[in-house]
């Protein structure tokens, strides 16, 4: 007799796993560019797929957008869906908002939710959550998305209050005060990407710009954004 048909409970914990194992894979990060600002080498937007949904972290505004980041092509003769938005009659506070676009269901937190109403609660499985009253100066930034935690550095960090520390298991650094000119305050370190500056050693007219980018991988990558930073990959 098998083992399974034998001890029924086994069944169960393993169907359990597998469903367990297939959500965690869907809700990883991958294919994460970070595109830099070529006059301040700050982080302008982060973009990244994360299950079928490419998506936009806008850094400067703190919002999440959904994009078409082109490598997956839409057949010149597939249906076509153009964006559903709420009602006033049964959808309350969320009346004019988008519900839906290319077939993605997008929801909002309500008004039983506090601080949050208004704000995007997921996009397709994708829950996205905020830091609340009890999170300092962190209030109303977004915390995770898809449960990868957003963090950012606080008032112990010195200099590096409010940048982004972390984005899902992805750390971020930044050079220091003690750094030579040109490269204080300046992102040095995203994962195993490292950036650097031209400083006073170098040519006086190249002070302070990106001189290097190195380590990037297709899963993680720095990239220079020159202004364009919400249009797709095929535009970098």
């Amino acid at each position: 007799m098998s083992v399974y048909l034998k001890y029924p409970r086994n069944i169960i914990l393993t169907v359990l796993f597998v469903c367990f194992c297939l959500c965690s894979e869907a809700q990883e990060l991958s294919k994460v560019n970070f595109r830099i600002s070529s006059q301040t080498a700050a982080i302008n937007s982060i973009v990244f797929t994360i299950g079928e949904l490419n998506l936009q972290f806008d850094q400067k505004g703190g919002k999440l957008y959904m994009i078409n980041r082109g490598y997956k092509r839409v057949p010149e003769w597939s249906d076509y869906m153009d964006e559903e938005y709420y009602d006033g009659i049964t959808d309350g506070d969320k009346k004019g908002k988008i519900k839906s676009t290319g077939g993605v269901k997008i929801d909002y937190y309500d008004v039983f939710d506090g601080e949050k109403k208004g704000k995007i609660k997921s996009i397709g499985a994708v829950k996205i959550d905020y830091y609340d009253v009890f999170d300092g100066e962190k209030k109303g930034r977004i915390k995770s998305v898809g449960g990868n935690i957003i963090g950012y550095y606080d008032v112990f960090d010195g200099d590096k209050k409010g940048k982004i520390k972390s984005f899902g298991s992805i750390r971020i650094d930044y050079y220091d005060s003690f750094s030579s000119t040109g490269k204080k305050g300046k992102v040095s370190v995203i994962g195993q990407v490292k950036i650097d500056y031209y400083d006073n050693f170098g040519p006086s007219a190249r002070m302070g710009k990106i001189k290097s980018i190195k380590g990037n991988t297709p899963d993680l990558y720095v990239t220079i954004d020159r202004g364009n930073s919400t249009l797709s990959d095929d535009n970098d």
